[in-house]
């Protein structure tokens, strides 16, 4: 079974291919090709495609290694920065994601934006990595000054404290991520389903062979796994369906073809 990670990973994958198979096989301009607002639109996917990649980069090390790193020494510092970086790199992929369907000319972008402000990482990053001082409350009211707690930094846990420990609460980081992971996903899975028919209109066999590659992703979305080995000429591929053990009538299932 694929990481929450993982799976934004092969969708992130998915659409750069969508992208380049529509862009590089033609003469045309991308943002023709795209069907994009401006000429300097296509340089804005370009670079929100690598801001995506390059955090899914930073978090999955997060993951592995959690605030403590790689490394026998027990250091506040290093667990500071990797909390930073962390949050910084939720951040810049929610909003790589946010201009990939707003260029994408996917409806209702505001519904994304509040679907990412809901997320308990983006409220941590907000507090402690953009507004420690200085930080507005949602649902209004004076500022906060926030601060994550020193000797409670550690693992996967930050706990944060308001002014000078006027209350409290912890957030269990890797529970946050795994969040954040299924919400660019559903944003990716949107831009990837509005953009097969926005860019390959009128190519039928095109749009047949992505909503198949949609259908994959979605299949390992929803939990299950996907392997494919064999040639190109004759590929195979073996289906896991992982089912709930309250609602399983027999054994996982396999198919391969």
């Amino acid at each position: 079974m694929n990481s929450p990670i993982e799976v934004l990973d092969h969708y992130a994958d998915a659409f750069r291919d969508l992208v380049n198979t529509r862009v590089w096989a033609n003469d045309e301009s991308p943002e023709k090709l795209l069907r994009l607002g401006s000429p300097g639109d296509w340089e804005f996917i370009c670079v929100a495609m690598d801001v995506i990649g390059d955090a899914s980069t930073a978090i999955n090390h997060f993951l592995r290694f959690s605030l403590d790193g790689p490394t026998r020494y027990d250091n506040v510092g290093e667990r500071y920065l990797r909390l930073y970086g962390l949050l910084s790199a939720t951040y810049l992929q929610q909003e790589a994601a946010l201009k990939l369907f707003v260029l994408m000319h996917c409806p209702k972008p505001k519904e994304v934006l509040a679907q990412f402000l809901d997320l308990d990482i983006r409220t941590l990053r907000n507090q402690v990595a953009s507004h420690s001082v200085d930080y507005p409350p949602r649902g209004g009211g004076k500022p906060q000054a926030i601060v994550p707690v020193c000797v409670d930094l550690k693992g996967f846990s930050c706990v944060v404290t308001e002014g000078r420990g006027n209350g409290s609460r912890a957030v269990q980081l890797d529970k946050a991520v795994n969040e954040h992971c299924h919400a660019v996903i559903s944003v990716l899975d949107r831009i990837y389903e509005k953009s097969i028919n926005t860019i390959f209109k009128g190519h039928s066999k095109r749009i047949q062979e992505f909503r198949k590659k949609l259908d994959d992703l979605r299949f390992m979305r929803d939990g299950n796994l996907l392997i494919r080995f064999g040639t190109t000429s004759e590929p195979s591929e073996i289906r896991v369906v992982f089912v709930s053990p309250t609602g399983a009538t027999g054994p996982h299932r396999s198919r391969s073809k």
